[in-house]
């Protein structure tokens, strides 16, 4: 494979991940108001939340998406204690997520156009 058919393979890679985290920050907005409580509806949530922001904190820097990892970690640490405790989030920890689910949405955004510029002056 050449240095050409790689950075296309990537591309495409990033693209879907690119796509699939945009579509779950929607969801985890989305299920905000389920994530108090300390209901079996309450855990699912969290649970699926921080899995898929664990993961995309290492997926993020194996794309060339960096900062988007590092916005996608301080959701990860919100998020942690809750899991590990299986409880709901506190009033607070819910504004933090909140607000840092907006952050990684910005980060993102910006972090991709920068690359896609970056590969397109590449080329």
């Amino acid at each position: 494979m050449d240095e050409l058919e790689f950075a296309e393979r990537i591309a495409r890679v990033r693209a879907r991940f690119v796509a699939n985290l945009t579509d779950n920050i929607r969801k985890t907005i989305s299920t905000l108001p389920r994530m108090a409580g300390g209901e079996h509806e309450t855990m699912d949530a969290i649970d699926d939340a921080y899995r898929t922001f664990h993961e995309a904190c290492g997926i993020s820097a194996t794309v060339g998406l960096e900062a988007t990892g590092q916005a996608a970690k301080r959701i990860d640490t919100i998020l942690i204690d809750a899991f590990r405790s299986r409880r709901g989030l506190t009033a607070n920890e819910l504004v933090q997520l909140a607000e840092q689910l907006g952050s990684l949405q910005s980060v993102l955004e910006n972090e991709t156009k920068a690359t896609n510029t970056h590969e397109e002056l590449s080329l």
